[in-house]
């Protein structure tokens, strides 16, 4: 079976800090990757 090839995702926060990068397979929903975004997203960071 072939390997499947994966989507990575990095995040840059306002601040020049960044998220990931995180490897997703192609078949990720958005709610996926909302969940881990949220997981990781700095403590004490808003949005702005």
């Amino acid at each position: 079976m072939p390997e499947e090839e994966l989507v990575e995702l990095k995040f840059r926060i306002f601040d020049g800090s960044d998220i990931g990068p995180f490897s997703y397979s192609p078949t990720s929903t958005v709610a996926m990757v909302k969940e881990r975004i949220v997981t990781e997203w700095p403590k004490g960071q808003g949005v702005q």
